[in-house]
């Protein structure tokens, strides 16, 4: 259990936000209402009319009936019992470059490593449904960015943001994953174990709602502002036309963040959004080279790779892309029961992956031919 001291205006922002059904523009006026105010009840006694005209009576009475330091305590409790910290608008530690933005969360629930918020940050967004090596790009960006100084920023979605936070914590890595929901809520399940990761590695956990709210569809395209207003820049590995992926890229436009994306052959539908950013102004993107060079970094030397004869020869294969077994086999012309211990190894060495049943693709777009 953590105990943070709030401050009134601190205070005033956390009891505003706990009522779900207000509006963010309602939850602005008010709080320029009662700002400062010592009496919360008596302000919304005098500015009835006002409230009401705004709100509703439901809500209004609603807000009436908990304006009193037993509900505050109780919200403030609930969130001291989670380790919760809430950082409001008004807070020291609240983000620099997010609160510069259109319309920034009036409060960040965040568990984990605060610090982790005043840093350089860069995001890495992509789709659920990726090819094989839009994953293992994802994995080789993060590490490269992390490398460079700077924390990764990125969602907590199956696919590309899972292998981002995945990457990272395998490489005692910071980073930091904005759920869509409650930190409570923690949406795929199947992600529960790897947010607790982030959590216990001295990672950060931020969402804009209160820990009990369930995540709802819509919330995605909000939550995306965030991933796009904390940072520097944006790297978009895959994504539709219409995807999460492309609103994170027009969010980072518009707040004049630098924009990067990986550019796709015609005819991929995970990689159209890309190609699609790439258009609108974003810089394409084949290495992690790109992005290090943008801001003037150097990279780390890549150790360099032992490969067998055998190995180079299906590298060359392979450049043209994913190709099965039994064409490799006669591109070298060998046969399959030879091939199969070096791919093994290779699958070892995370130079290939298997992109279907028997079909092998590069993991890296930086192997020698």
């Amino acid at each position: 259990m953590i105990n943070v001291k709030y401050t009134a205006d601190e205070l005033c922002l956390i009891w505003l936000d706990s009522f779900l059904g207000l509006e963010y523009k309602h939850k602005q006026a008010l709080y320029k209402l009662i700002s400062g105010k010592v009496e919360i009840k008596e302000v919304l006694v005098k500015g009835k009319e006002y409230v009401v005209s705004a709100i509703g009576s439901d809500r209004y009475d609603a807000l009436l009936h908990s304006a009193n330091q037993e509900y505050l305590n109780s919200v403030i409790e609930g969130l001291s019992r989670k380790n919760v910290t809430a950082l409001t608008i008004t807070s020291k530690d609240y983000p620099f470059l997010l609160k510069n933005t259109d319309i920034p969360p009036l409060v960040l629930y965040a568990l984990g490593d605060l610090k982790l918020l005043s840093t350089d940050c860069f995001s890495i967004v992509g789709s659920r449904k990726s090819l094989p090596l839009s994953i293992n790009l994802a994995k080789e960006f993060a590490l490269g960015i992390s490398d460079a100084g700077f924390t990764v920023v990125t969602g907590n979605a199956e696919g590309v943001e899972s292998a981002v936070i995945e990457s990272l914590l395998n490489k005692n890595k910071k980073v930091i994953s904005v759920l869509a929901g409650g930190i409570d809520n923690v949406y795929p399940k199947s992600n529960t174990e790897l947010i607790e990761r982030v959590i216990n590695s001295n990672g950060l956990v931020i969402s804009e709602y209160p820990p009990e709210v369930e995540v709802k569809r819509y919330h995605y395209p909000i939550r995306n502002r965030i991933l796009a207003g904390l940072s520097k820049g944006v790297l978009i590995v895959s994504g539709g036309v219409k995807s999460g992926t492309t609103y994170t890229a027009e969010y980072a436009l518009e707040y004049g963040r630098d924009v990067f994306a990986i550019p796709y052959s015609v005819g991929v539908p995970s990689g159209a959004g890309c190609n699609a950013v790439i258009k609108e102004g974003g810089h394409l993107c084949d290495s992690v080279n790109d992005v290090l060079d943008f801001y003037g970094i150097e990279p780390k030397q890549k150790e360099e790779l032992n490969l067998s004869e055998t190995e180079r020869e299906i590298i060359k294969v392979l450049n043209g892309g994913g190709t099965h077994i039994e064409k490799i086999a006669t591109a070298l012309n060998k046969r399959v029961f030879e091939l199969t211990p070096t791919l093994s190894v290779m699958e070892i060495k995370g130079l290939v992956v298997r992109t279907g049943v028997n079909t092998y693709g590069l993991t890296r777009n930086d192997l020698e031919e």
